[in-house]
């Protein structure tokens, strides 16, 4: 049974509301250092690389992964840890997607691949700190699946390396935020209760 774009579209959409009540109930019921007491603190770490991973396919698993930071940061784990334990894991999962816009580059039309050289060429002529600086700002501040433009740069051939270490790096940023969100937003909440 072949699903159309309009029902894929309400079927993601409907994943991630639904995690983030689950996770909201979870919440209600187990405070963020009750959890990470369940899991103990290495398994935290290990939880956040897999939610990361999972969340850095967001093209086939649409996973809230922040969640798991921001839970795990507000129960007491290393802010910094969990960045680079989440970082990690996005960019593996990114690496999944960007190798699927690679590969994909093979079964699109011949004025698709026109479009994505003329991408390539534009990035190529580029000074060499322009698409790092673009990367990393996107990976750091930037909420939104990294899919958005690792698909295009694999479709473009843009090399790998290049997206990656200036994207993964972006990415600590931003989940080392998320996290110290969990430490304080999460005393915040309390207060207001």
């Amino acid at each position: 049974m072949a699903f159309t774009n309009k029902e894929k579209n309400f079927l993601i959409a409907f994943v991630v509301v639904l995690v983030f009540v689950l996770w909201s109930i979870l919440l209600y019921n187990y405070p963020p250092t009750e959890i990470v007491a369940l899991i103990g603190v290495e398994n935290g770490y290990l939880l956040t690389f897999l939610s990361a991973l999972l969340g850095g396919t967001s093209v086939l698993f649409p996973f809230p992964y922040y969640l798991v930071v921001f839970t795990l940061g507000a129960g007491g784990l290393n802010p910094f840890l969990l960045g680079i334990a989440s970082g990690i894991g996005l960019v593996l999962g990114d690496s999944t997607t960007y190798y699927l816009g690679y590969k994909g580059r093979e079964i699109i039309s011949g004025r698709i691949v026109g479009i994505f050289n003329k991408i390539h060429s534009w990035a190529s002529q580029k000074p060499k700190w322009v698409m790092p600086t673009l990367l990393f700002f996107y990976g750091a501040f930037f909420p939104a699946p990294n899919d958005v433009i690792v698909i295009p740069l694999g479709l473009a051939r843009y090399p790998y390396m290049k997206v990656v270490i200036p994207l993964v790096l972006g990415n600590i940023v931003f989940s080392t935020i998320v996290a110290f969100a969990g430490i304080y937003g999460w005393e915040w909440i309390l207060s207001l209760t």
